[in-house]
């Protein structure tokens, strides 16, 4: 099984470590910050997230800049809080299940829970960080589109939307659940989390052209699979982005996951759920298709982390100061003893 995974993972970059992608991103960023005159000129391309790093913004001060319209009903939950002061928050708010449960701050869908009831909320250690808690949306279409405007300007661009096929298998009406995961790549990454979570299923046969869904999480580290809409790009869509970016005073530059009832309505501006807002820090994840060529995926990071830098530069402009070291070392130090805490 060791040796299957890890040809997979060879066979297809987008299995590859993180810093793989970012290796050249890391030169072009000296070269940069030596025309910024600082190495963090970044923490200024969003100068309405003020307290992160790059990986680091809490996911509940960003998603409050999205109107109320456009998101779901979500609640902050500090860390410590009881069982019990987490249902009269979910009370409250008139939020029901099933609820989805992340870390205020995240790691690529790491700790990220679907809860059905609240027995569920039991296996979360709310000890540790805090989270937030959201209103499941159950709208059929998941998808990430990467926006960013320039802060004179009355429009943005565009350059990425991503399609999220969630992990599923389809019964032939002669293997096994298990066998059927072991026939998929991308299932088959996920095979000791899916065997704890379908137990149950795992030795029976799955009716012919029966879909099972393996994942309700639409991330790439889950088996969430990422495929290139860019083809989808319009000025209608443009449009709904445009409108969105100046109601979100100081955003511009980022992803929103997003939850929509159709393509057609996302165009129209109606019936969709930012689920999360992505700054700095966001990545252009149609480049994960597996598909794209990782030559492709270098030179658009590297373009983007440029459209990052000119918009930090604009904004010193208009008065933004960059962080000196001191603050952004606080910074980091802060989300590294964050992530350590929180995996523990």
């Amino acid at each position: 099984m060791k040796w299957k995974r890890w040809r997979i993972k060879m066979t297809s970059w987008e299995y590859w470590p993180m810093w793989v992608l970012y290796v050249p991103v890391v030169f072009q960023h000296f070269y940069l910050a030596l025309k910024a005159k600082s190495l963090f000129f970044f923490l200024k391309v969003n100068p309405a997230i003020k307290e992160g790093f790059i990986l680091s913004d809490e996911k509940y001060t960003s998603l409050k800049l999205v109107p109320e319209e456009n998101r779901p009903k979500t609640i902050l939950i500090e860390k410590g809080k009881s069982l019990s002061d987490i249902s009269d928050a979910l009370k409250k708010n008139a939020i029901e299940f099933p609820i989805i449960v992340k870390p205020n701050i995240g790691f690529r869908g790491v700790l990220v829970k679907l809860c059905e009831k609240v027995d569920d909320l039991k296996g979360i250690d709310f000890n540790k960080t805090s989270y937030i808690i959201q209103e499941y949306i159950d709208f059929p279409v998941e998808v990430g589109v990467f926006y960013y405007r320039f802060p004179n300007s009355l429009s943005g661009f565009i350059p990425s939307i991503t399609l999220k096929e969630f992990l599923s298998i389809t019964g032939d009406g002669i293997s096994t659940f298990s066998e059927l995961i072991e026939q998929k790549p991308r299932a088959f990454l996920q095979y000791d989390k899916l065997k704890n979570t379908f137990f149950d299923t795992w030795d029976k046969v799955i009716p012919k052209g029966e879909i099972i869904k393996l994942e309700n999480i639409g991330n790439h580290n889950r088996g969430t699979k990422f495929i290139n809409g860019n083809h989808i790009i319009d000025e209608a869509l443009l449009k709904v982005f445009d409108e969105l970016s100046f109601k979100m005073k100081g955003f511009y530059f980022g992803r929103f996951d997003i939850r929509t009832s159709s393509i057609a309505d996302l165009k129209k501006g109606k019936n969709f759920k930012i689920l999360e807002v992505n700054g700095v820090g966001a990545e252009a994840t149609h480049i994960y298709d597996p598909n794209y060529r990782l030559l492709d995926a270098w030179r658009e990071t590297l373009f983007l982390w440029r459209i990052a830098f000119n918009i930090a530069m604009e904004n010193k402009q208009k008065g933004e100061q960059f962080p000196v070291f001191s603050d952004a070392k606080k910074r980091y130090l802060q989300y590294k003893n964050y992530k350590k805490v929180a995996l523990s």
